[in-house]
């Protein structure tokens, strides 16, 4: 009797103090990215899933949620518009044709995160962007960046871009990363497809639960053009961004 007592007790306490974490892939989908390298897209999604998925369980105060839009000649929900509990999550493989409406593919985004769409207790999302190319739906692509800047949401959000291959455009991606210091993140193979997918998605997702650490800015100063220390900077300046934020809209988080 008394353990159920407790039980209705300590539940609903749980439950209130839960946050929101938010998790949006942006996969390019055009025909560009037929073959390898929608494959290793594919394989590196199921991956992050499952790991951000067990990540989870270390964080039962923090919800995680995922959606993704996919674009290739239009941008559409691949998971969504309404977002799936990180644990519910099965990723069903895309595929490659069309040209590339990256700037569709933004504004749908940004529609998704306007304020009155998002949780009132939540932390900035995290945002990965993955192409191989330029946008083909013309000046779109800086209207949606505009309108995903004006965003509270949009602004505060971990915004991450990651090009493939070798053709890729270094200026429009870099205009969705919302962290110069960081850059693009060059994926020239499969093995740099698959690590950066993983490392852009799960590292932000778990810096979302963790303070500034005074340590994160001793890291900073070992940055070089190696592989591991790009990932060590990555990791010490969303800590240093404070990704454990409050509310855009004035609401508090915690």
């Amino acid at each position: 009797m008394t353990a159920k007592l407790n039980d209705a007790l300590v539940k609903p306490a749980l439950e209130i103090a839960q946050r929101i974490l938010d998790i949006f892939l942006l996969p390019d989908c055009s025909s560009s990215m037929s073959g390898l390298k929608i494959a290793t897209l594919n394989q590196a999604f199921r991956e992050v899933a499952s790991e951000i998925s067990n990540e989870s369980k270390l964080h039962p105060d923090v919800e995680y949620r995922m959606r993704c839009i996919a674009f290739d000649d239009h941008a559409r929900w691949h998971i969504g518009p309404e977002p799936l509990n990180i644990n519910q999550v099965s990723w069903a493989d895309v595929s490659a044709n069309g040209c590339t409406s990256t700037g569709a593919a933004v504004q749908m985004l940004a529609d998704a995160i306007r304020v009155s769409e998002m949780p009132k207790r939540g932390v900035p999302p995290v945002m990965v962007l993955v192409s191989d190319g330029a946008n083909t739906d013309g000046n779109a692509y800086d209207k949606a960046i505009e309108a995903l800047e004006k965003e509270p949401w949009g602004s505060k959000a971990v915004r991450l871009s990651i090009g493939v291959g070798s053709h890729f455009d270094r200026l429009q991606l870099e205009k969705f990363t919302n962290h110069p210091e960081v850059g693009v993140l060059e994926a020239k193979n499969a093995v740099d497809l698959v690590s950066y997918i993983r490392y852009a998605t799960i590292t932000a997702s778990k810096a979302a639960n963790v303070r500034n650490s005074p340590v994160a800015l001793l890291m900073t100063i070992r940055i070089s053009s190696t592989v591991s220390s790009l990932r060590e900077f990555i990791c010490a300046f969303i800590f240093l961004e404070g990704t454990f934020l409050t509310n855009p809209n004035g609401l508090d988080s915690i």
